[in-house]
């Protein structure tokens, strides 16, 4: 057998060897790269607009998380908050599952985005986390919060300005 015969017989099975390696590690890399986590975006800063004399529920924007082993609570709890007037930008499970008191989260108990989610509710803690894009966490625990009934929701502003959330609503329905 001279070496243009050999060169030709090894050829096809060579090849077929480097093309099956090559889809190997490309599925390899595929696989790691869909497996890693998606970093989620943060929401931009508020911005400061004149709104009048009050904050209503309309110029809120509020997220909807369920701290519970129980499924559909954020559903059901964002569907009273959107016919109150609020914007419900997102519902979702909450990072654990383990929540044993509901609680309002936001920049400070003060703002008066803060102010209006609190007046949909009897009695709920509130917990500050200094964020600076004037949105309102609610996240259901065992003890689920109760909805106040026959609430005029207004917050005032003595200076008719408040810093609004800029988020865009894609999916009303959470």
């Amino acid at each position: 057998m001279d070496a243009q015969t050999v060169v030709r017989a090894l050829k096809t099975p060579v090849t077929l060897l480097l093309l099956v390696a090559f889809v190997a590690w490309a599925a390899s890399w595929a696989w790691d790269a869909v497996r890693e986590p998606i970093e989620e975006r943060a929401l931009p800063a508020c911005v400061v607009t004149n709104v009048g004399p009050e904050l209503t529920p309309d110029r809120v924007y509020v997220q909807v998380l369920n701290g519970t082993p129980t499924s559909g609570l954020a559903r059901r709890l964002a569907a009273l908050l959107r016919a109150d007037g609020f914007n419900v930008y997102r519902t979702t499970n909450a990072p654990t599952t383990d929540h044993e008191v509901s609680e309002v989260v936001g920049s400070s108990e003060q703002a008066p985005e803060v102010v209006l989610v609190r007046q949909a509710f009897t009695d709920i803690p509130f917990r500050a986390d200094g964020r600076d894009n004037a949105t309102v966490d609610v996240i259901i625990g065992a003890q689920q919060p109760v909805a106040a009934t026959g609430v005029t929701f207004s917050a005032p502003l003595p200076d008719e300005q408040a810093c609004l959330a800029q988020i865009t609503v894609v999916n009303s329905e959470g």
